[in-house]
């Protein structure tokens, strides 16, 4: 059973690296829900600091707290995209990403690759993201609609143009409508209660 630590509004699922002799090891990894019902969003546990400096609703309408820009995805829209983001958030992933397009032509090469089991027809997802310092090998991967994964590319490009992050430039990966997320792996159906739009 997996441990889960809840404290003043935080959720964490930790990834346990070991446990000896019931001495408890390294937790690593973790979600935190900021804000509250229609103004609330998820982060990675690990950037959770970075958000509290700024109110839920600013930081929503600016697309930003103080310098640290976002990349907002919505569970409502893709509730696969945004599992296997958060998936890899509570395994350890980073929530601040590094834009980094020269390096993505071969962070791609190491990613979704032929072989990856697509049993559903769906696409490979990756996370961290290719396009980033963090992404290429190692990222994790999972199998979503193709929809999906055309919204996350279009919505994940038009806030980077919007926002103004640049190759070097830090951002912050946001969930909203974290309710939605899908709570089990991809099985053939586009469940996402909203299809009409990305972003």
């Amino acid at each position: 059973m997996p441990l889960v630590l809840v404290a003043a509004g935080a959720v964490f699922w930790p990834q346990i690296e070991g446990v000896v002799d019931g001495v408890l090891g390294t937790v690593t990894g973790g979600v935190e829900l900021v804000g509250e019902g229609d103004v609330s969003f998820m982060v990675a546990a690990s950037a959770s600091s970075q958000v509290h400096k700024c109110t839920p609703w600013q930081s929503l309408a600016d697309g930003a707290c103080e310098d640290l820009k976002f990349i907002i995805l919505d569970a409502a829209k893709m509730p696969f995209i945004t599992r296997n983001v958060s998936e890899a958030w509570k395994s350890g992933k980073e929530g601040v990403l590094t834009k980094d397009s020269a390096v993505e032509p071969q962070k791609r090469k190491k990613v979704c690759l032929k072989f990856f089991s697509r049993p559903h027809g769906g696409e490979c997802d990756e996370y961290p993201f290719a396009g980033t310092r963090q992404g290429g090998r190692g990222a994790r991967e999972m199998e979503v609609p193709a929809r999906e994964n055309r919204c996350q590319g279009g919505t994940i490009n038009a806030q980077q143009v919007v926002r103004g992050i640049n190759d070097g430039d830090d951002c912050l990966v946001v969930i909203t409508s974290p309710q939605q997320i899908a709570t089990g792996d991809y099985q053939g159906v586009d469940i996402a209660i909203e299809k009409e739009t990305c972003g």
